[in-house]
């Protein structure tokens, strides 16, 4: 009996010690991930989405520029003709509410300001054809001819824009100590304006500035929202150069400018960028500085987001 009783405790011994080893052998294995962690994973990938093209175009055989023209306004206006029906290759057309705008009351209106397609070398070093924006002399201090797009006051949230420039390459002489010159703009119906510059201090030297402000409505005291400048990141002249321009309108933290040149970031605000009223008028580019100027555009994209997928800028 005695014999009997050692036998069970020994093949109970054994077997408690088999299941510890099988314990410790599955301590060691590497769990899998649960249903609900791969659910996450895959909804997430789903979420992110792409920017759309608005519209891209370059200036080549197929596009053209109508002769200005008043369209019953005390101002110039001129249209750009494409002439292809290539998805997204199309200027911006909005019941004629995207055009170029001459600010120029005279008859004479070549005299101030010409718009002209020209053969140049391009920001690749090959021959193309790009817009060449001249401004002869100012009728007035505001003379300018930005490349327009009204919203029929609709908001547009966010927007991405970019562009290949060349500016002249005695662009500080141009503008003088304390010059300017503007990039871009919008403007809403009455109370918030985003510009971007090029800055000449009272040395000439060149720097970058943006700021939000209240420059909508005529007799209004100025107040400025917001401001940025880099006086770190070289302006270039006498070349090409490629701009990328984002806004996102928000009246929280949430709202963003941002401006980066030939790659470098060199305006990156966040905070609000918006009070009430919505967006009215939308500057994609335009020639616009404290003195006469010339320059040249080319390349012209224009997104709903940054196009990240497209192996462009996505900051």
């Amino acid at each position: 009996m005695r014999t009997f009783f050692i036998i069970i405790l020994l093949i109970s011994l054994l077997f408690i010690g088999f299941i510890f080893i099988k314990v410790l052998q599955s301590d060691k294995t590497i769990p899998s991930k649960s249903s609900s962690e791969e659910n996450r994973t895959s909804t997430s990938t789903q979420n992110r989405t792409s920017a759309n093209l608005i519209f891209k175009s370059s200036f080549d055989d197929k596009t053209s520029l109508l002769p200005p023209d008043r369209k019953d306004s005390e101002i110039w206006w001129q249209d750009i003709k494409c002439n292809t029906k290539a998805k997204g290759s199309q200027w911006p057309k909005q019941k004629g509410t995207a055009s170029f705008q001459l600010i120029v009351n005279k008859h004479n209106v070549n005299d101030y300001i010409e718009n002209k397609i020209e053969t140049t070398m391009g920001i690749d070093n090959k021959k193309t054809k790009a817009l060449h924006q001249i401004i002869k002399k100012k009728e007035h201090e505001w003379t300018q001819v930005p490349y327009l797009i009204e919203t029929d006051d609709k908001e547009q949230d966010q927007l991405y824009i970019r562009y290949s420039l060349k500016l002249p390459k005695n662009l500080s002489e141009i503008l003088g100590k304390d010059g300017w010159l503007v990039l871009s703009e919008y403007k809403t119906i009455s109370d918030y304006r985003l510009a971007l510059y090029i800055y000449a201090d009272k040395k000439k030297n060149l720097y970058w500035y943006a700021h939000g402000d209240n420059v909508v409505l005529d007799d209004i005291p100025y107040e400025e929202y917001w401001y940025r400048e880099n006086r770190k990141i070289a302006v270039p002249v006498g070349k090409w150069m490629d701009v990328e321009i984002f806004w996102k309108r928000s009246k929280g933290k949430d709202g963003r400018v941002w401006l980066s040149i030939d790659g470098k970031k060199v305006i990156d605000y966040h905070g609000s960028t918006k009070l009430i009223d919505p967006i009215r008028i939308i500057m994609l580019f335009t020639n616009y500085a404290n003195n006469p100027i010339d320059q040249w555009i080319d390349n012209v994209e224009v997104w709903d987001d940054f196009p990240c997928e497209t192996g462009k800028s996505c900051h």
